[in-house]
């Protein structure tokens, strides 16, 4: 019975509603780093591209593509650093190890697109997942059937698209203490519910 509710929960949750709006502080307020949109304007153009793509991750992120290329060249560059300091700010520790557990294991690479398809999920399921990561039970999808690749291009290429040119690299970016170091062995012992994903 416990496992039919979990499943219908899964399922209202992922395809319906998502997690209880996020009305906290924001990851790009106060982070010292210049030149970024505004973030409530990011959660809407991938909010945008995630409602018109029926939340199909691989089509949101060719939806997102497109919909940057009709952008100006300063706002796609403001896009990925908005990106890039959301990447490094969910970067610890304490995610790492819920993904791990969920995954059956996660790489470096791995939790790096791990945390773009987090953000592709929208803004509520973003923060509240950072807070709580144990709500990747209701919104958790393992790498194997959803390939975590893809967010993490797409100004990239709507950049080249349009202009022909590289995007600008964004060495001024720097990643935060990730806190301590999880025991791989342990993930899974102290996320039970995240491994039932991972079979």
């Amino acid at each position: 019975m416990a496992f039919l509710l979990l499943v219908v929960a899964r399922f209202t949750f992922r395809k319906f509603l998502g997690l209880p709006g996020y009305h906290g502080v924001l990851l790009t307020q106060n982070s010292g780093v210049e030149n970024l949109m505004n973030e409530e304007v990011f959660w809407t153009i991938i909010h945008s591209a995630r409602s018109r793509s029926n939340r199909n991750y691989e089509s949101q992120c060719a939806t997102l593509t497109h919909d940057l290329e009709e952008f100006s060249e300063k706002e796609i560059i403001q896009f990925d650093r908005t990106l890039t300091v959301l990447m490094a700010k969910s970067y610890s520790f304490r995610l790492w190890e819920a993904a791990y557990a969920m995954n059956g294991g996660c790489s470096d690479d791995s939790f790096h697109y791990f945390r773009s398809w987090l953000i592709a999920q929208g803004k509520d399921n973003f923060y509240q997942t950072l807070k709580y990561p144990r709500l990747l039970l209701i919104i958790g999808v393992k790498e194997i059937i959803e390939d975590y690749e893809g967010l993490d291009y797409c100004a990239m290429n709507a950049f080249n698209n349009r202009t022909g040119k590289d995007i600008p690299q964004r060495m001024d970016i720097e990643y935060p203490d990730p806190g301590p170091k999880f025991n791989e062995g342990q993930a899974i012992l102290r996320y039970p519910e995240l491994a039932i994903l991972a079979w």
